[in-house]
């Protein structure tokens, strides 16, 4: 796993999930301390729940991303592990905690998986500031 892997990922390029699922907790801190540490932006988990919505996304795909950037790792392995620190754009930080947890839920049998109505409301929530900075 590269740098490079970890920061497209973060940066919500889904199709580089499987390089950090199959990598070592270890490659995923070497690779995350070699990386230029890229933020979480609102554009980027509006685009993950875009893609839900319009079915270009796999929700467990979704689910695993969001874990990765919750919890800072994909695995709970022994011994215990200290997890990527992975931060969230400062404007936007309560929209993308709200979005990322439930993005992190899906498939969970007791809360189901997001409607669109659902998804539709995080995307809003996560687009007014931007909508109000171009008026």
């Amino acid at each position: 796993m590269t740098p490079q892997d970890v920061e497209r990922v973060v940066n919500g390029d889904l199709s580089r999930i499987d390089a950090i699922r199959v990598a070592s907790h270890d490659d995923l801190q070497s690779a995350w301390n070699r990386s230029s540490k890229p933020i979480v932006l609102a554009a980027t988990v509006r685009n993950v729940l875009e893609g839900l919505i319009t079915d270009k996304v796999d929700p467990q795909i979704a689910q695993l991303w969001a874990s990765l950037i919750m919890n800072g790792f994909l695995q709970s392995v022994d011994p215990p592990i200290r997890p990527i620190d992975i931060e969230y754009e400062t404007e936007y930080e309560d929209q993308i905690v709200e979005a990322i947890a439930m993005l992190e839920q899906i498939g969970d049998l007791i809360d189901g998986d997001p409607y669109d109505t659902q998804l539709r409301h995080l995307i809003a929530d996560l687009s007014t500031r931007d909508e109000s900075a171009n008026e």
